[in-house]
């Protein structure tokens, strides 16, 4: 099954699959298709440390990384708290979560510790975390 976005990526089969999991990712490159990993969240040793997994594991298939890398966006330059970033979250968006976890009685202990995600995206986003 080729197609053009096979012969550009290398690829056998027009499958991308996109996935925080190092191991679908590798699999999926394995496969003949495009694993790619979402890093967004991931301070920098940490990427290393999943990418050198990634390589050791794809046999020298390729895969993609999923990085926000804006070249423009409100507040560029400006000081922006983990605070900021949580409360821009839309209250639909959040009562829409709380809802569908409590249908599904899933354990919400630990998710505060998520919210350290959203401090190492925000040095993402800043100057001096963009360039580590």
């Amino acid at each position: 099954m080729k197609s053009k976005i096979c012969e550009m990526l290398g690829i056998e089969f027009p499958l991308l699959a996109f996935s925080h999991c190092r191991d679908v990712v590798a699999a999926v490159s394995k496969a003949g298709g495009m694993g790619v990993f979402g890093a967004v969240n991931l301070h920098p040793e940490r990427l290393k440390e999943e990418l050198t997994w990634i390589d050791d594991h794809v046999d020298g298939m390729p895969y993609g990384i999923d990085l926000i890398v804006p070249n423009k966006f409100e507040g560029k330059g400006e000081e922006v708290s983990t605070e900021q970033i949580l409360n821009a979250i839309p209250q639909g968006h959040r009562d829409f979560t709380k809802g569908i976890l409590n249908d599904y009685d899933i354990d919400t202990d630990g998710l505060e510790d998520l919210k350290e995600g959203a401090k190492q995206f925000r040095m993402n986003l800043s100057d001096e975390g963009a360039a580590t």
